[in-house]
């Protein structure tokens, strides 16, 4: 972000914060819920896919609102032919463009997306247990080879890691850890926890606790000793520390920070729960300005999600997070 951009999200911070005031600083549109990976802990719905000018549009009524980020997100947004030219109009506006992908086809279309600003690799291991959780044998592979063209691009690229019982251990955090030195990118972790419209049971893949204290335990000794590799942020880890229960902590969801599926449904988090009664929005029919004033106030247990922990934690003034931020920033 350029100065002006960085002193207006600072403004808009100020008034979330203590205005309480609605403004997606960052969101995710939901492209597609295509994807070649099946993994374990993914509930892919129905896929309706929104065409290139309903994108073009919510991303010109997002600009309008001060909306910084976008992530573009699925399934598989590599999936969607057109998604270099959603690339380049969120860049051409002055949003900045991030991407979630598992690398699937990022190689074949490198020169497609090389106006993404930052590129999330979703990988959960070494190449048995990264297969293991993905369901599909060359997925490790073409994640790590996604890294590689991508760096080799300058795009930005963070590692996303889904701590589950198959992937919560030191020694496999150790591989992950040695991976984002080695490509000199960054790496995220979060803990499983169902999506609201998912129906799978998650109880079986949920981390042993022991297990799983010790491997936040190690991260926060990793955070001190080697700031640059590990994006989650002391206070956010220590934060996960006893997943599934959570302290309260200031929550942005449908304030700083939004999601948009695939048929136009506008939602705070897609970790979070709705009473009942409560009907979601639909940007198709209210423009997202009203959809997002609309919004029914979550129910959370807590969240794992690290994005939305170290936002929360900006908007919050934890300053532990701001070498993170200043690094995806750029």
């Amino acid at each position: 972000m350029n100065l002006l951009d960085k002193v207006e999200s600072g403004i808009n911070i100020l008034k979330i914060r203590f205005l309480d005031r609605k403004i997606p600083i960052a969101a995710r549109i939901e492209l597609t819920n295509r994807c070649p990976n099946k993994c374990i802990y993914c509930d892919l719905k129905e896929n309706v896919e929104p065409s290139k000018e309903e994108v073009f549009r919510l991303i010109d009524e997002f600009k309008k609102l001060g909306t910084k980020k976008i992530s573009f997100s699925g399934g598989e947004p590599m999936i969607r032919k057109d998604i270099g030219e959603i690339i380049d109009y969120a860049k051409s506006v002055g949003i900045s463009p991030e991407m979630n992908s598992c690398g699937f086809l990022v190689c074949e279309r490198i020169n497609e997306i090389k106006n993404l600003d930052v590129i999330k690799i979703s990988l959960d291991g070494d190449r048995e247990v990264h297969s293991l959780i993905s369901q599909r044998k060359n997925s490790f592979d073409e994640a790590i080879s996604a890294i590689e063209i991508c760096r080799k691009n300058g795009i930005l690229v963070v590692i996303t890691t889904t701590l589950t019982k198959y992937n919560t251990n030191i020694k496999t955090i150790e591989k992950l850890l040695d991976i984002a030195k080695d490509y000199n990118v960054m790496i995220a972790f979060q803990p499983v926890k169902k999506m609201y419209y998912s129906k799978l049971d998650l109880d079986n893949i949920i981390p042993d606790k022991n297990e799983y204290q010790k491997v936040i335990d190690f991260l926060i000794d990793f955070k001190k000793k080697n700031n640059g590799y590990l994006r989650n942020s002391i206070s956010g880890l220590k934060y996960i520390y006893n997943h599934p229960v959570y302290n309260e902590k200031v929550c942005v969801a449908g304030k700083a920070f939004i999601i948009v599926d695939v048929d136009g449904t506008v939602y705070p988090c897609d970790r979070v729960d709705f009473p009942y009664e409560s009907e979601l929005p639909n940007w198709k029919d209210l423009g997202i300005k009203k959809a997002i004033e609309n919004l029914p106030k979550p129910r959370c247990s807590g969240c794992g999600f690290c994005g939305a922990i170290e936002l929360g934690f900006l908007v919050d003034f934890r300053l532990d997070i701001i070498s993170t931020v200043k690094r995806l920033a750029r």
